[in-house]
């Protein structure tokens, strides 16, 4: 008898485990089982963008993004389910409310200032550049307090001697690449622009899809190289003669750095 009782209460043990098992939460493979559902579209996506700045009464389009503003769109996005993968990486490409240039650009000097950049190629790319060199935060102040003070940067990114101009600030102290985008976020153009490769990539792995990487440039152009490396004697190309040397090198025309017209 006394054998039996342990047996049984052995059973009920068992069977109360069982129980609370069924009644916990679901399984690992459940979970795993759950698809996910389908991406809102992109036109969707930006809506929601466009909705959340117009939050702002003073904005508009062009105007520049900030970090907190972009973390607030986001956010608005999982409400959508949209959970941005990388959020973190697209919030390290934008400006802080507290980073200097985005500071000047929100008093009502800089916002006039800045609505005159942003209509010029890579306006705030050069600003983000100038500023950064020696005296830079002075001359960008100074461009914000004078009256026409943006048609330097107008000069710089619309014309070939302002181009010019910028090769050879490159060489300066903290000047290289000045010509050049910045690799930030600075518009709304460019945060969708940004976000949309982040949606193609998440709707890629919602359809279960492995894109491949786009192949390396050159790769089949050394491929071919290396294929024909020695070819057979038949084969080979006629060497043209060198061309005969000239009495005298041209004289190269001069690179005109002059200012902006006045």
């Amino acid at each position: 008898m006394k054998s039996l009782r342990w047996l049984l209460a052995i059973v009920l043990l068992v069977s109360a485990g069982d129980a609370f098992g069924a009644g916990g939460k679901p399984s690992k493979t459940a979970k795993e089982k759950a698809p996910a559902g389908p991406l809102p579209s992109f036109d969707l996506v930006t809506r929601q963008v466009k909705q959340i700045l117009a939050l702002d009464p003073e904005y508009q389009e062009g105007d520049l993004l900030t970090a907190p503003k972009v973390e607030r769109i986001l956010s608005k996005l999982e409400q959508i389910q949209w959970k941005v993968a990388d959020r973190g990486e697209i919030i390290k490409l934008l400006l802080s409310d507290s980073d200097w240039m985005a500071a000047r650009l929100s008093t009502p000097l800089g916002r006039q200032f800045m609505r005159r950049i942003a209509t010029m190629p890579g306006g705030y790319d050069r600003v983000d550049r100038l500023r950064n060199m020696p005296d830079g935060e002075y001359q960008v102040s100074d461009f914000i307090e004078s009256p026409g003070g943006y048609t330097m940067i107008e000069y710089m990114t619309t014309t070939q001697e302002g181009k010019n101009l910028g090769a050879l600030v490159s060489e300066g102290v903290n000047g290289a690449d000045f010509n050049k985008p910045t690799g930030r976020i600075y518009t709304e153009r460019e945060l969708l622009k940004r976000l949309r490769v982040s949606y193609d990539a998440e709707d890629a792995r919602r359809r279960g899809l492995d894109p491949k990487p786009p192949t390396k440039p050159g790769k089949s152009a050394s491929k071919s190289k290396s294929s024909s490396k020695f070819p057979s004697k038949a084969n080979r190309p006629r060497r043209a003669p060198a061309p005969e040397p000239p009495d005298e090198e041209p004289a190269m025309p001069p690179v005109s750095i002059d200012g902006p017209p006045q």
